[in-house]
């Protein structure tokens, strides 16, 4: 009964609300051809956009900014990026890794796309500063960062040779990597990289606070640390805590020693945290040690009173 009574109200649907029906079903049907449509404008964009930007930034234009030993072509060819290579296409980082492992004297590349078809490469130059020996008796030529710049017969006048660290690589444009010690097997990638660490610890904070002309880094026992300046004074650091802080005041002593004597020759003691013992030494004590770890000895250096002198940093 109740199925009759709702199809005669079916039937009985006025004009107005007939009218009203229609436009409903009107307004689905236009709403479904739209995003029809929609999808197909989507689908063919997808297909489109990429080929349009692929074929519109292809590189026509290279800038390089900053100093080097290179030539603008030579960095261009090292990045491996070419003329006409789409801009999407490229890897900036790559690109970057690809001119300081080829290129070994540049330093902080960085490569930038400028549309609609340009690359710019910015970077700076390195330099050597300092050596380390390999097993088939050449040395290995550094930059601050330890990046090996190139092999060398020899250690060229004013670098600092490192003693006491194996290399386990050592490739041109790259950083050195260090072997673990005997009896770590198991943790040697850790170890060398606390190697590393701590050599760049020592040599960046040498150029932190202006000691030059450190003839030898010696890292051969973590307990007994120590630099050799001008091969006339041993600075011992003892183990490897406090670096900066060792260094900072080793600094001080060494400019207080220089003004009294440019000739003068001992130990700084810096193995004590905040304090530095100098004790001057007879040269030939030096001299032994300086030319037991490799080092060049100046000759006709006078011999130095026997005296100690204590400075406390403040």
């Amino acid at each position: 009964m109740d199925r009759e009574i709702n199809m005669n109200q079916r039937r009985q649907l006025t004009p107005e609300e007939r009218a009203v029906r229609a436009k409903k079903l009107k307004r689905k049907r236009n709403f479904r051809l739209a995003i029809v449509i929609i999808g197909f404008f989507l689908i063919i964009s997808l297909i489109v956009c990429p080929i349009v930007v692929f074929a519109a930034f292809r590189v026509k234009n290279f800038t390089v900014e900053g100093t080097s030993a290179y030539t603008v072509e030579e960095i261009i060819d090292a990045s491996g990026i070419e003329e006409g290579k789409s801009l999407v296409l490229i890897d900036i980082n790559e690109a970057s890794a690809a001119i300081e492992k080829k290129l070994p004297y540049t330093d902080n590349v960085r490569i930038t796309k400028k549309l609609p078809d340009g690359i710019v490469i910015r970077l700076d130059s390195t330099e050597k500063s300092f050596a380390i020996a390999l097993s088939n008796g050449t040395y290995a030529l550094l930059d601050s960062n330890l990046k090996v710049l190139e092999y060398s017969p020899e250690i060229p006048e004013g670098i600092t040779l490192i003693k006491g660290a194996a290399p386990a690589k050592y490739e041109t444009g790259e950083t050195l990597a260090f072997v673990s010690e005997p009896g770590k097997e198991d943790e040697e990638a850790e170890t060398g990289d606390r190697m590393l660490s701590l050599i760049l610890e020592i040599t960046s904070s040498v150029k932190e606070y202006g000691i030059k002309d450190v003839n030898l880094i010696d890292v051969t026992t973590r307990s007994d640390l120590y630099l050799i300046y001008q091969n006339r004074i041993v600075l011992k650091l003892g183990d490897s805590s406090e670096i900066q802080s060792k260094l900072s005041l080793g600094q001080r002593v060494i400019e207080k020693e220089d003004a009294i004597s440019l000739t003068q020759s001992g130990t700084v003691n810096l193995t004590v945290a905040k304090k530095a013992y100098f004790n001057p030494s007879d040269p030939e004590d030096i001299k032994e040690l300086v030319i037991f770890n490799g080092g060049e000895w100046v000759e006709e250096v006078p011999e130095i009173p026997q005296t100690e002198e204590t400075t406390q940093a403040e």
